[in-house]
């Protein structure tokens, strides 16, 4: 049987143009062995994380969903960057990236990843972007799972 930690967030969380931001969420749909140590309140820095509770192999997942932006024929191209982050806050280190185009209407990305989580070392998903003007994240999901423990 997994170990799972599921987090999800429809609260909208405005991004700041080309800032390293990291999602928080306030709905736990999952927690076993209290992976989510956060307060369920998007003021709170902690509630971005998930700390494996012991070593092990995990696959990570993430779902972003931005808000539609108006682009000026001035913007230049614009992306939309999603990542994971461990120690987000001490010591970011960065993997399993990815850089989407803006499109006609909303973004939705998803993105998985398999890599190893530390007993306590908190992980996060961060976004970017390099539109003009800040742009809501207006959804988003973070998963992790193994099956090590």
């Amino acid at each position: 049987m997994a170990t799972q930690c599921k987090l999800l967030t429809d609260t909208h969380q405005l991004i700041q143009p080309q800032t390293w931001t990291t999602i928080r969420f306030d709905q736990v749909l999952r927690n076993d062995n209290g992976m989510y140590q956060g307060t369920g309140d998007v003021a709170d820095p902690e509630s971005a994380l998930i700390e494996p509770s012991a070593d092990g192999d995990f696959l990570w997942f993430r779902k972003v969903h931005w808000a539609s932006i108006s682009t000026a024929d001035c913007d230049p191209e614009v992306q939309f960057i999603e990542r994971f982050v461990r120690d987000p806050y001490t010591a970011p280190d960065s993997t399993g990236g990815d850089d989407t185009d803006d499109t006609a209407g909303q973004e939705f990305n998803v993105g998985a990843w398999a890599f190893r989580g530390r007993a306590g070392q908190p992980v996060a998903v961060e976004v970017w972007h390099n539109h003009s003007s800040p742009v809501p994240v207006v959804h988003a999901q973070f998963v992790a799972m193994t099956w090590d423990y």
